[in-house]
Order: structure tokens, then C-alpha cells, then sequence
């Protein structure tokens, strides 16, 4: 009797463990872009990501003052994101301040910062499908 309840237990222990590893890969990731610069140098770092759907991103202003603003014609800009897509803007964010973002559409976001978009202050991510196939 002893050892069928120690082989149920190990069975357990087994099958929540994989369990807890399925889940821990489908979970939400948070990729971090920098806000660098001041003027001329502006930039985001990286100015390219690759995240899936459900991941937040994090933007943190390292230096300057910024935005994270989308293409969209809230903004007054031509679509540069997913039609179905929501428009975003930060608002103005200064050195140390951080801003997220979580898309819940599939596709291609581009965006600027609004007081730099003319220095050549842009940035885009592309958000893709957990499974792969989109």
C-alpha cells in the first residue's frame, strides 16, 4: 500500500511539474525598448522588436524628453498600425519615466516621438500569434 501511495504521489509531483512548464512558456513577456537621446541622436533602442500577442511592452526614457506615438490619424499621421488596431500616444514622458504598452492585434506597429519624428525619431514592433502560424 505504501508504495502505490508513492507512485501516485510521483505520478503527481510528475504531471504538475510539466503542467507548470507548459504554462511558464505561454506566458506574457515584458521586452523593455530605451529612449535615448536629445535632439539630433534621438533614438529607440532597439528601433526594431519582435514580441507575440499578450506581451507588454515597456518604454523607459534614459534621457531627453519623448513620446511613443503611433502612426494613426488620431495623431494626425497616415496608418502605420493594424487597422483594428487602438491609436496610442504616451503624452510626454521625461528623463526616468517609463510607459507601457500591451497591442492586442496581430500585425506591424510603427510610431515616432513627437518633438524628434522630423530628426528621424521612430521605431516599430511587430506583434505575432503564440502559435506561430500568423
Amino acid at each position: 500500500m505504501k508504495i502505490l501511495i508513492l507512485h501516485i504521489n510521483f505520478l503527481i509531483l510528475t504531471v504538475s511539474g510539466l503542467y507548470a512548464q507548459n504554462n511558464q512558456s505561454a506566458e506574457a513577456d515584458t521586452v523593455t525598448v530605451q529612449i535615448m537621446g536629445s535632439m539630433e541622436d534621438s533614438r529607440f533602442m532597439p528601433a526594431e522588436v519582435e514580441i507575440q500577442k499578450g506581451d507588454l511592452l515597456k518604454f523607459v526614457v534614459e534621457e531627453g524628453v519623448h513620446t511613443v506615438t503611433a502612426y494613426h490619424p488620431d495623431n494626425r499621421r497616415s496608418l502605420g498600425i493594424p487597422e483594428e488596431a487602438n491609436s496610442f500616444d504616451s503624452g510626454v514622458l521625461q528623463k526616468g519615466q517609463e510607459w507601457f504598452y500591451r497591442p492586442n492585434v496581430t500585425g506591424e506597429y510603427n510610431y515616432f516621438c513627437r518633438p524628434h519624428e522630423r530628426m528621424g525619431h521612430k521605431g516599430k514592433f511587430t506583434v505575432r500569434s503564440p502559435d506561430k502560424n500568423n
